[in-house]
């Protein structure tokens, strides 16, 4: 079975326990964590989707040919990687307005930052489908202390208007949520992000074969400045500090492991060969 990877493409300041700790961003590193992850795809021959902050494609156009040239899927993941939990339902249509002038095509795919769709900001299905996308990739079937929605199903479904967590087979946007280890009445967090740096590369391999054993691909993702050497690193609070950087050293090679152990493909690519679209 082929799963799904994904890819935050978010400069080092944008991360939710640093944003509002940067007025500006004195260091640019984009580029380097991108290119670094091109690399580690060309090695593999993997295709993955990539979620964009909208305002570094302002800033710098020529990510988005990048991208397309890698053989790679662009999808939008916030404008200036505000959570959805501080915008409103017209601004959110402006991001989504804006983004979609920037790419000059169709976009498909949304993650909202900090993973911040849930009941409280579930109004933001009803925009994207309104606004033509056909999926989205924000949800984390399990609570953390940032975000997730338990009891949402852990395979790919239609989310319910009225219920983040509830299917609606009436509804056209599919939902992909993240991958988690469900042990007994627990669903542990294993597809990215700090939970793919902290667990060992064992634990994520059974993640994914038991996703794969029940019928469905396991949806991971990371961000690009894990993948960046020298990802400037602020002082913040001994917890805030540790779900940000803890493992950064070691994000590579288990990103490694896991691309030789399984195969993936992008969501635009899952779609069409399963005839979603």
């Amino acid at each position: 079975m082929k799963n799904i990877l994904s890819v935050d493409v978010e400069e080092w300041c944008h991360p939710e326990y640093v944003r509002n700790k940067v007025k500006e961003t004195l260091v640019e590193r984009v580029h380097q964590g991108l290119n670094n992850v091109f690399q580690l795809l060309r090695e593999h021959n993997v295709s993955a989707t990539f979620f964009v902050v909208g305002e570094l494609i302002d800033k710098h156009p020529e990510i988005v040919k990048e991208i397309n040239e890698e053989g790679h899927e662009v999808a939008f993941h916030g404008y200036h990687h505000k959570p959805l939990w501080e915008l409103n339902a017209k601004e959110f249509q402006l991001e989504l307005k804006n983004f979609s002038s920037l790419i000059r095509k169709k976009c498909l795919g949304f993650r909202a930052p900090s993973l911040s769709l849930d009941n409280r900001t579930k109004w933001a299905l009803k925009v994207l489908e309104c606004s033509g996308y056909k999926y989205d990739s924000s949800v984390m079937p399990t609570r953390t202390p940032l975000y997730g929605v338990k009891g949402a199903p852990l395979r790919p479904y239609r989310p319910s208007h009225g219920n983040v967590a509830k299917e609606d087979p009436n509804v056209k946007l599919w939902e992909f949520p993240l991958l988690v280890y469900p042990l007994a009445s627990v669903k542990i967090p294993a597809a990215g992000g700090f939970y793919l740096r902290l667990f060992p590369v064992d634990f994520i391999r059974r993640a994914i074969k038991k996703a794969n054993k029940q019928g469905f691909p396991a949806v991971i993702f990371f961000h690009t400045w894990e993948l960046d050497p020298k990802t400037p690193r602020l002082k913040l609070s001994p917890y805030r500090s540790f779900v940000t950087y803890y493992n950064l050293d070691g994000m590579k090679k288990k990103l490694k492991n896991i691309l030789s152990a399984f195969e993936f493909t992008s969501i635009e690519n899952h779609l069409e060969e399963k005839d979603l679209v």
